[in-house]
C-alpha cells in the first residue's frame, strides 16, 4: 500500500536514505553546529550542483507534500465553511477568469511540481497547460495524473529548470 494515490512513490526505504545522503553531502559544512554559518566553499559548492540539490530535495518532499496538500502545492485564502480543496479550485478558476483563458490558448506553468494546477485550470478553460519542472519524478508523477484523468493531450509536463528555459512567441 502507498503513501498516496501515485503509483511512482519513491519512498522506498533505499530510495529515501540515497537522496537524503546525495542532499546532505551537499551541505557538508553547512551549519555543523546550531546557529553556525556556512562556508564559502559550501556555498560554492551548492551552486556548482545547485540540480542535484533541488532534484534529491524534490525527490525526497514530493510525496510529503502531496500528502499533506494534494496534487497542488499552493495556498489560496479560505471562506468560512469551505475546505482546503475547495479554497485551491476557487483560486485556481478565480484565475482562469482573471486571464480570460479559453481553449484556443497555451498557458505556461513554471515550477509545476506534479501539476495540480495545471490539470485544473486546463479543466475549467479548456486551454492547453505546459508546466516545467525541474524534477524528473515530479514529471512521472504528474504525466500518470495527466493520463489517469484524460488530459495527457491537453496537459503536459516537461523536465527543464526554468530558469534556463527561451520561450519563442507561440511556443
Amino acid at each position: 500500500m502507498s503513501l498516496l494515490n501515485n503509483k511512482s512513490t519513491l519512498l522506498a526505504q533505499s530510495d529515501v536514505q540515497a537522496a537524503i545522503g546525495g542532499y546532505e553531502e551537499l551541505f557538508d559544512g553547512a551549519r555543523s553546529q546550531t546557529g553556525a554559518t556556512t562556508t564559502e566553499a559550501s556555498i560554492g559548492n551548492r551552486q556548482k550542483e545547485y540540480q542535484t540539490m533541488v532534484n534529491s530535495f524534490y525527490n525526497l518532499v514530493t510525496d510529503f507534500y502531496e500528502y499533506g496538500w494534494g496534487q497542488c502545492f499552493h495556498f489560496a485564502p479560505r471562506f468560512k465553511g469551505e475546505t482546503f480543496n475547495e479554497s485551491i479550485l476557487r483560486a485556481e478558476h478565480h484565475l482562469c477568469s482573471k486571464l480570460s483563458l479559453s481553449s484556443s490558448m497555451k498557458v505556461l506553468d513554471v515550477g509545476c511540481g506534479v501539476g495540480g494546477p495545471a490539470r485544473n485550470i486546463s479543466q475549467f478553460s479548456k486551454a492547453s497547460v505546459t508546466g516545467v519542472t525541474i524534477n524528473a519524478y515530479q514529471v512521472k508523477v504528474g504525466t500518470d495524473y495527466n493520463n489517469d484523468k484524460g488530459l495527457g493531450e491537453k496537459v503536459k509536463i516537461i523536465q527543464g529548470d526554468f530558469q534556463q528555459v527561451s520561450c519563442e512567441r507561440g511556443v
